[in-house]
């Protein structure tokens, strides 16, 4: 019953044949293909209109942030103007996804399919009566 190491075959309990090689995966891998990663976008927690909440990049503590300046000083405090730059980009991300969302609304009112009696009208047709109808008192 005992097997001497030396007449262990070299390759272990796994023969050569059944051995897979990974895929080789090229930088042009289509999403889901096999060793491919799933896909991602650049920010996960983004909408496509823009609105979500606020992802910081990652950034390393040393040397300097995307800022141009780095985010501690040297007596270990976070650096003020690093904090200023933070919410200034905000600001203007904040600014440009309202800017967006109200051409987003002007457009869908232009087009008609902004309020719900007009998504209403259109599926379903002309539905009760008009103002004049309830406003004659009958």
């Amino acid at each position: 019953a005992f097997v001497p190491p030396s007449a262990v075959p070299v390759g272990g309990a796994q023969s050569a044949v059944t051995m897979q090689q990974r895929p080789k995966v090229t930088p042009k891998a289509k999403p889901l293909s096999p060793g491919s990663n799933y896909p991602s976008t650049k920010n996960i927690q983004k909408q496509a209109s823009g609105f979500g909440s606020f992802l910081q990049r990652f950034q390393k503590t040393e040397g300097k942030s995307k800022y141009g300046m780095p985010i501690f000083l040297p007596n270990g405090n976070i650096n003020p103007k690093y904090l200023a730059a933070e919410r200034a980009e905000m600001a203007a991300n904040q600014k440009l996804n309202m800017k967006a969302e109200a051409a987003k609304t002007k457009k869908m009112k232009a087009k008609g399919t902004f309020f719900l009696d007009d998504y209403i009208r259109k599926k379903v047709g002309n539905v009760g009566s008009n103002k004049e109808y309830y406003q004659s008192g009958r």
